[in-house]
């Protein structure tokens, strides 16, 4: 909860991300907030309180999984809206170009994006895609598994096309940015 909240505000793409990590640690403790408490919330340095507000977060995160039939797998609906409006976002950028930037590290990635969709057919968009791909390789590192200089290499590319954007989601969020 509190570092999905400091994720929220900076990084878009990592708020996502880590949410994605809290709904596959929910389903290996298979949605038992026993488990969830004694692994996860016991493990906060946290005042009573705080550590009520934690359990409160992870137990609704478990009731929404159950509502949304996303038990086994998929994601909550409130991330597959905000990938897709982060989506949408990026499309304004590229259609309108009000960062020249922004469009040449996109310009950088297209062709990987590209691959993605003949990889991964079912991906919404291509910030679904990107963050798909982010979050596959976080789940091979944490396996330890091999990783190709090449894949390292894409990965590398998608990250900073996704913290771009990121930061331009966050500075049109904040009033600091708009079209």
């Amino acid at each position: 909860m509190l570092v999905a909240k400091q994720k929220r505000k900076e990084n878009i793409a990592e708020y996502i991300l880590y949410l994605y990590q809290i709904e596959d640690m929910i389903r290996a403790f298979k949605l038992d907030m026993e488990l969830i408490e004694e692994r996860l919330v016991a493990n906060y340095k946290a005042d009573d309180k705080t550590k009520a507000a934690i359990t409160d977060w992870y137990a609704n995160l478990v009731l929404m999984m159950d509502k949304e039939k996303i038990r086994e797998k998929g994601h909550f609906q409130f991330l597959t809206n905000l990938v897709s409006d982060v989506n949408d976002f990026h499309l304004k950028l590229m259609e309108t170009s009000k960062d020249g930037m922004y469009v040449q590290t996109y310009k950088t990635v297209a062709g990987l994006v590209s691959e993605l969709k003949e990889k991964n057919p079912e991906a919404k968009n291509d910030v679904d895609l990107g963050i798909t791909a982010v979050y596959g390789f976080l789940l091979l590192k944490m396996q330890q598994k091999d990783i190709s200089i090449d894949t390292l290499e894409a990965i590398k590319r998608i990250s900073k096309w996704l913290g771009d954007l990121s930061k331009l989601y966050r500075d049109f969020e904040n009033g600091d940015f708009d079209f």
